[in-house]
């Protein structure tokens, strides 16, 4: 499976990330009040799903690859149209094949999805549409290939279901903390080896350093504060699966969702295509996309940011491997990050227009 896997990240175009890796709940822990309207960056669109539990009257997901638009039309047209159960086997995570729940659901997709995922059935069959992306395939080779080699499956198993935190900090104390771990960590989240395996060129035009840099002490202190069993994002990095679902596939929260799907526009446009709209937003949350930006063009959209924000109005932003600030007529708080269950991010930002 990860040959294939392999195989097909090389194409372009490619899906470059099957699910969102930042934690729902933690943006939802620290947006104030109910926006009503929102503009989120799709990726995975799981996180622009997870924003319908706050019951706003719209939420645009905008993305300018035209893969991962297909990867958020699929999974909003199997939130339209499939039960709970049905839908988790679409992803790949149910107890039926993947390709059977999609031979239902193909009447309902638009033309472009459906010859995407024809041609590329196998995403969902056999690979499994949680696992289908090229950071995906980064963590998947990440798991077979390192983090196997410097733990037993005991160890592994022992540390990812302890549960209480000081139980769990013991076993990463004695066993888990090794002198294997330390010197892979550096390796495997090199600028390095992320460009090869993980992301896409272009995501490092600006980048100077590596994430691994700073990103031990991060994980240090995401399993001192968050329990690994309660932890989808670590689960699917240390064990290839998520024995816990994140927000969206909550089951409660799923059936709040499909009540509440109406509301969701995917669109593929870039952002600052959609800021020359001048439409006015309570919330945007922008992932790290000034990362791929110069300070300049981050500068210029700042402004288009703020003329587009309501009053109270809201900004998520986050920051892997450079620093980002919007601009100074936003009040700026750098976010606590010890309940963040992705320890990946050196900086979160939440923003607001007074």
């Amino acid at each position: 499976m990860l040959n294939k896997l392999k195989r097909y990240v090389k194409e372009t175009p490619h899906i470059r990330y099957s699910n969102c890796h930042e934690d729902s709940d933690f943006a939802l822990q620290n947006i104030k009040g109910k926006p009503e309207k929102i503009l989120t960056i799709a990726s995975g669109l799981d996180n622009s799903l997870a924003f319908l539990l706050l019951e706003p009257r719209s939420v645009l997901a905008i993305d300018s690859n035209e893969t991962q638009i297909y990867l958020c039309n699929l999974k909003k047209c199997g939130i339209e149209h499939l039960e709970y159960e049905d839908f988790l086997s679409l992803l790949g995570i149910g107890k039926d094949n993947g390709g059977q729940i999609y031979s239902r659901l193909r009447p309902y997709l638009d033309k472009e999805t459906v010859e995407y995922f024809d041609i590329h059935l196998f995403l969902i069959s056999e690979i499994g549409i949680v696992n289908c992306g090229k950071f995906e395939y980064y963590f998947q080779f990440f798991k077979k290939h390192i983090l196997s080699k410097t733990h037993s499956k005991k160890t592994v198993e022992a540390f990812m279901t302890a549960e209480s935190l000081e139980e769990q900090n013991e076993i990463y104390r004695k066993k888990y903390n090794n002198l294997r771990l330390r010197l892979l960590f550096r390796i495997f989240f090199s600028k390095t080896v992320m460009k090869k395996l993980g992301r896409d060129k272009e995501c490092f035009a600006y980048a100077k350093g590596g994430l691994s840099a700073g990103l031990k002490d991060k994980f240090d202190r995401c399993i001192e504060c968050n329990l690994n069993r309660d932890n989808p994002y670590l689960q699917y990095i240390i064990q290839g699966k998520m024995a816990s679902l994140p927000t969206y596939l909550v089951k409660e929260n799923y059936l709040k969702i499909k009540k509440n799907i109406h509301s969701l526009e995917v669109r593929r446009a870039d952002f600052a295509e959609v800021m020359r709209e001048n439409e006015s937003y309570d919330l945007m949350y922008l992932s790290d996309i000034f990362e791929y930006m110069s300070e300049e063009e981050t500068s210029f959209l700042s402004e288009d940011i703020y003329r587009n924000l309501n009053k109270g109005g809201q900004v998520l932003l986050y920051n892997m491997m450079i620093e980002r600030h919007l601009c100074g007529k936003l009040r700026e708080t750098e976010l606590d990050q010890d309940k963040n269950r992705t320890f990946y991010y050196r900086h979160c930002y939440h923003y607001i227009k007074e």
